[in-house]
């Protein structure tokens, strides 16, 4: 199994667009999806070629179009960045994470509660 490596925001941006989509896509729906990112068409092409490269994409070419598909699911991606981030700025803590979203007073009650219940159904297995 390759190793999950953290994307940069462009490649990123990209990656969303076609998890979301939950089928292949077209670069056109890519690029149509991104209007306001305004990238050339080489600097786009390059995107898609190094997300390829480092196995997040395939395509294939159905007529006059590339269809593209992704290869490591969005739920794989996301388990990996958080753990890297968590380990990163938080020495592995959950608790030193949400420590700092409360003292910079990004947590409002209805958080609070949210992440309470969330945590009982982990808790009692529910989840």
């Amino acid at each position: 199994m390759q190793e999950i490596r953290r994307l940069p925001d462009s490649e990123l941006e990209v990656m969303k667009v076609v998890w979301d989509a939950a089928a292949p896509v077209t670069r056109s729906d890519i690029q149509n999806a991104l209007r306001d990112k305004s990238w050339a068409t080489p600097t786009f092409q390059a995107l898609l070629a190094r997300l390829e490269e480092k196995g997040f994409l395939t395509h294939e070419k159905n007529g006059n179009t590339f269809v593209y598909t992704a290869l490591i699911p969005c739920a794989e991606y996301l388990a990996v960045e958080s753990r890297t981030a968590l380990g990163r700025m938080f020495g592995g803590s959950p608790a030193r994470l949400v420590a700092a979203l409360h003292q910079t007073d990004s947590l409002t009650d209805a958080d609070v509660d949210e992440l309470y219940a969330y945590l009982c159904e982990l808790k009692e297995g529910r989840l």
